[in-house]
């Protein structure tokens, strides 16, 4: 959402001295110098400096000279000046703002606003520019003239580049389970002590494993400008715990990698491995830091993560935003490799439903906002849904069936470890309706599920053998017990609604199957 466009051109120009890259979390002086235009500065009027929320640079501080941070205002025309710092001051993302208002005298054509960020002349050590990287780091002013208090930004903006240090430590990762023959990688990276990706590494470290693996180098190679190397095709034939460690030119030990268990194929649970993603992510196009384009690039080649999901504020994306998510994550996902979700955070007030996280198997659905708050195009506002019922409703017509987890295939560790000390179970699960209200029952605990049909049957319960969904898999969750059996039941959508609404009916049908149990 914009700020007024009336005559930028003729709102004044800012700049900012030094110029450049600079290195994540260190100290310097900013000076940024605010030219008035056309309209000078009435009295009353004022100027933003604003930086973004996700921002964690020093925070601007007034009365001692000598400490961190340290930040001075004056006009060239001796104006007097009123500042305030305020983390939340202006329209987000750009909240964190320095205000800086006339309160006596005026600027013309020509007169200079100097805001001297980390002003080293009493002995401060100087700004500190935040600790992870960004190409474009502005210091954007907005101007109100004209003491309306509505702000114009001004149409270039001064901006810095922040870039990663040296490596303070070095970092080997592996996958953290994998079956005995399964092709795996090896990626290493420097980060700086702020833990940013280095691209300033330049050494050579021996490659030395606690088991034989199949296609590992003796030794690896960092040179400056990349940010990592990454060894693909290795394999181990034998099962245990897998570390490897890289050694310097004195065979001293700088990094051990996280262990990755080899375990066999027909192992329990080998069938199903575990994998690292970030499922909530966000960029400077809404409330985060950076671009869309490199929140992917860096999820995938300098975090090393195998699923990503952008996830920003539904009020801040634009249709032409939302489109442009759908085609990197179209571009981005290769299937066995790296998965990207197309997704958004519904994000509701607290109390219409607060934040959800909105994941798509595709790209190409309908974004559903919780409101339009900072998107001005609301020629599409019938597609919003308020409250979480509303997003629900709007969603549950939608072709999601791939993202259902089948019991054979749930496998939540606390779950799991309760029914395994359970003699047998009973899963209650949800169908779509099919025109009756009948209790569909299965599993391979064969007499408790004819018992528990007949006593819903005799509380005026429709139940039957479950012949389209069994549930006579192994490893379905309620057959992980320790006898192997349990029992599954199956209701209807228009069933679970009568339960919801009827304590009386609901009573019933628990009273049935504790019964037989």
């Amino acid at each position: 959402m914009s700020h007024s466009t009336y005559l930028p051109e003729k709102m004044g120009s800012a700049t900012v001295s030094p110029t450049g890259a600079f290195e994540a979390g260190s100290f310097h002086e900013f000076t940024v110098t605010y030219t008035a235009g056309y309209f000078g500065i009435d009295d009353t009027g004022s100027l933003k400096i604003v930086h973004r929320f996700a921002s964690d640079m020093g925070r601007p501080q007034f009365t001692v000279p000598e400490a961190p941070n340290y930040t001075t205002v004056e006009a060239s025309n001796g104006a007097i000046l009123h500042v305030e710092y305020d983390m939340k001051r202006n329209i987000r993302p750009w909240d964190k703002t320095v205000y800086i208002k006339v309160v006596r005298g005026f600027l013309r054509e020509g007169d200079e606003i100097v805001v001297r960020f980390g002003d080293k002349r009493q002995g401060s050590p100087g700004m500190r520019v935040q600790t992870f990287c960004e190409d474009t780091f502005e210091f954007r002013v907005l101007v109100d003239a004209i003491a309306t208090y509505n702000y114009v930004e001004l149409p270039t903006q001064p901006t810095i580049s922040i870039i990663p240090g040296p490596p303070a430590i070095y970092k080997a990762i592996l996958p953290t389970l994998r079956r005995v023959g399964d092709s795996f990688r090896l990626c290493m990276k420097g980060e700086d002590r702020w833990g940013n990706p280095s691209d300033l590494c330049e050494d050579t470290f021996t490659l030395r494993a606690n088991m034989k693996i199949d296609g590992l180098p003796a030794a690896v190679k960092f040179e400056v400008g990349g940010f990592g190397q990454i060894i693909e095709g290795l394999s181990v034939k034998s099962e245990g715990d897998l570390s490897i460690e890289l050694l310097d030119e004195k065979d001293a030990v700088v990094v051990v990698s996280n262990p990755c268990r080899l375990t066999a194929v027909n192992a329990p649970g080998a069938d199903l491995l575990p994998y690292w993603g970030d499922l909530h992510g966000q960029s400077e196009e809404t409330i985060g830091t950076n671009s869309a384009r490199d929140f992917y690039d860096f999820a995938r080649d300098k975090a090393f993560l195998d699923a990503c999901v952008h996830q920003g504020n539904d009020f801040q994306i634009t249709n032409e935003f939302w489109q442009w998510l759908n085609e990197l994550s179209a571009e981005f996902n290769v299937d066995d490799k790296f998965i990207v979700f197309p997704g958004w955070e519904w994000s509701g007030n607290t109390g219409l439903g607060g934040d959800r996280n909105i994941l798509h198997m595709k790209e190409g659905r309908q974004i559903h906002r919780s409101s339009h708050a900072l998107v001005d195009d609301l020629s599409d506002t019938d597609t919003d849904c308020n409250s979480a019922n509303d997003l629900f409703e709007a969603l549950k017509a939608g072709a999601h069936g791939d993202f259902h987890i089948t019991s054979h295939r749930f496998d939540e560790p606390q779950a799991l470890e309760l029914v395994a000390s359970a003699q047998v179970a009973v899963a209650i699960h949800g169908r779509k309706d099919d025109g009756t209200e009948t209790v569909w029952l299965g599993a391979r605990a064969e007499a408790l599920r004819d018992a528990i049909g007949a006593a819903l049957r005799d509380a005026g319960f429709d139940a039957a053998p479950n012949t389209t969904l069994p549930g006579v898999h192994e490893t379905n969750i309620c057959n992980r017990t320790r006898s192997g059996e349990g029992v599954q039941l199956e209701l209807p959508r228009s069933l679970r609604r009568i339960l919801a609404e009827d304590a009386d009916m609901l009573e019933r049908f628990c009273l049935a199957v504790r019964e037989a149990l």
